[in-house]
């Protein structure tokens, strides 16, 4: 393959993207001394209600967000997020990934908003999108409107099989399937939702030279990475050397999902791409939020934000053993599953069920036990014998009818009250004996 051009791979609409007269004039021209601007339609901030802006952490402290940075919060700003936050997300990506080409990153609203502007960016009606089975359910919901076609890949305990990227291209056969070879592949590399599986770093190598190969784009949706408990494995991110890597981090995982702050790193072009839409749609992700954020890691610094992490990390990896603990001891020889290395879910599969739709939606909901039934998550909606089961919150879930105290005990015990009523329901199902 000659070298990367990340424009041949932007979509029909979004190369009619053209930029906001207003908001080039306002970003070109702010902060030039003298400037008299009566070009935007700024509203007056002595109208705004607000004057300061502070939040209490956990641990007590309580955080005043200085005040220039409380008045830059409470006007418009830039579409690609504000300067300070950007500079510390850039330099976080720097500090775990190190990416060997050039990149930027835009702050969207969650990684979920600009991972469903990204498919609208790579993307027209029809096009061919390789994709896991099984894989994110959001994203499929995303994909709804851009209408691909869905070209699934095999997946296994340590997530997508490369021997099944390179058969599926090295065999593709545009004449036969009336379209022309995959351009794109969405793939969740960590903790994969809903499997669990985290992808090797041998496969990651693997699937990163077929992608230089065929000439694919990575989207790399990597929400979990860290709630990896221990150290991940490389990112495609590091190792991509052409720019055909389109990272999304989530900050909901970490910091809080309320605040709704995720961030994408890429090629300039391709950040450039969806800025323009940020432009033209949103304007910018909420500055409340972004205020909030930067003054946490200003707080913080990068020794406070990695404590955190690890912190958070050994508070999932804690619920993960008590969960697979109660599955071995009540859903042995009912159901099967691997055990995740990072992320909140556990995915389950169970011998002589073909369809978990009715197991779930039903029978699990008369035992007051929610969960996903494994259709969900394939593009094709067919029933399968797979169940999703999130251990994140399971004792603000259950804990109230179980028990009536705090702590880990009371997710030890939620959680068994939620494991026996599937046990109970399996076992109501007659489904076949298999040990995991």
């Amino acid at each position: 393959m000659g070298k990367f051009d990340p424009v041949k791979y932007i979509s029909h609409r979004y190369s009619g993207r053209k930029p906001s007269t207003i908001r080039n004039i306002i970003s070109q021209n702010v902060g030039v001394p003298g400037m008299l601007s009566l070009a935007g339609g700024l509203p007056n901030p002595q109208c705004f209600p607000f004057t300061g802006l502070s939040a209490t952490l956990a641990d007590g402290t309580k955080l005043d967000v200085d005040g220039a940075r409380v008045k830059e919060s409470l006007q418009y700003s830039a579409s690609k997020g504000m300067p300070r936050l950007r500079e510390q997300l850039m330099g976080m990506q720097t500090r775990y990934h190190a990416p060997p080409s050039q990149t930027d990153v835009i702050v969207g609203c969650g990684s979920q908003g600009l991972l469903a502007q990204t498919f609208d960016m790579l993307l027209n009606p029809g096009d061919p999108l390789l994709v896991e089975e099984p894989t994110y359910s959001g994203a499929l919901a995303a994909l709804q409107p851009v209408r691909p076609t869905f070209v699934p890949l095999q997946t296994d305990g340590e997530g997508l099989i490369p021997a099944s990227l390179r058969s599926t291209l090295d065999g593709w056969d545009a004449a036969a399937r009336g379209m022309p070879k995959p351009r794109v592949l969405y793939t969740i590399p960590t903790g994969q939702n809903p499997s669990g599986a985290t992808v090797t770093t041998e496969r990651r190598a693997e699937v990163y030279a077929i992608a230089q190969e065929h000439g694919l784009v990575i989207m790399e949706d990597d929400p979990y990475y860290y709630l990896y408990y221990g150290t991940p494995p490389p990112s495609y991110l590091s190792m991509d050397v052409d720019g055909r890597v389109v990272r999304f981090d989530s900050l909901s995982k970490v910091l809080s999902s309320g605040m709704r702050l995720g961030m994408m790193t890429a090629h300039p072009e391709f950040i450039h791409a969806v800025e323009m839409d940020i432009q033209g749609t949103i304007l910018h992700t909420s500055n409340t939020s972004q205020v909030l954020c930067s003054t946490l890691l200003d707080h913080w610094g990068p020794d406070g934000w990695d404590a955190h992490v690890e912190s958070v990390k050994a508070f999932y990896k804690q619920r993960r053993d008590v969960f697979l603990a109660l599955c071995d001891k009540h859903l042995t020889g009912l159901a099967e599953w691997n055990v995740p290395e990072a992320g909140m879910f556990v995915w389950f599969t169970i011998p002589g069920v073909s369809d978990t739709l009715d197991l779930i939606m039903k029978k699990a909901k008369e035992e007051k036990v929610l969960l996903v039934p494994g259709q969900s998550f394939f593009t094709d909606g067919k029933p399968v014998n797979s169940v999703r089961a999130a251990f994140s919150v399971v004792c603000n879930r259950a804990g109230a009818r179980a028990v009536s105290g705090r702590g880990p005990h009371c997710f030890h015990i939620a959680a068994t009250w939620d494991i026996i009523c599937l046990n109970t329901t399996l076992n109501t199902h007659n489904t076949a004996h298999h040990t995991p």
